[in-house]
């Protein structure tokens, strides 16, 4: 497992993504790989107690029998990470959900010269989020007030 202050100062080479696909659904996302130049592919997922990080390599495709199969893609045109490739990540900040007394970490904003990305953890299903508001679960989303440093 890293931690999300590893990422600082690393530039992003590539993007991987594995999806689930299930009958005449629409494919789910699964993991994001995003691979840094220094520390290899790093894998986010929802293991279901929040965002997890680890140097991981992808996997390949497989099927799930009837529950359906996965595919790999490699920097998928559209996929909202993409566009920062070749880039250095600037800042790196904590995202938690906090209503009451429930408070967990949720997912990092990424922050790149030209832009930034939040990477969450929302109902065990991975969302990438930037310039696109949330809905109601945007009221309890809160984002770090100082940024990791390398």
């Amino acid at each position: 497992m890293i931690n999300a202050e590893d990422l600082v100062g690393k530039r992003l080479l590539k993007v991987t993504t594995s999806w689930h696909h299930y009958r005449d659904t629409e494919p789910s996302l699964l993991h994001v790989w995003l691979h840094m130049d220094g520390l290899g592919p790093v894998r986010f997922h929802t293991p279901g107690d929040g965002l997890l990080m680890e140097i991981d390599q992808p996997h390949g495709p497989y099927s799930m029998d009837e529950y359906g199969h996965t595919t790999v893609e490699g920097d998928p045109p559209g996929f909202p990470v993409t566009r920062f490739i070749g880039q250095w990540i600037l800042a790196v900040r904590e995202i938690r959900y906090q209503d009451g007394d429930y408070d967990i970490a949720v997912g990092v904003s990424v922050q790149f010269s030209n832009g930034v990305i939040r990477i969450l953890d929302l109902a065990d299903e991975i969302v990438l989020a930037h310039d696109r508001h949330l809905g109601p679960v945007e009221a309890h989303l809160h984002e770090a007030t100082t940024s990791a440093s390398p």
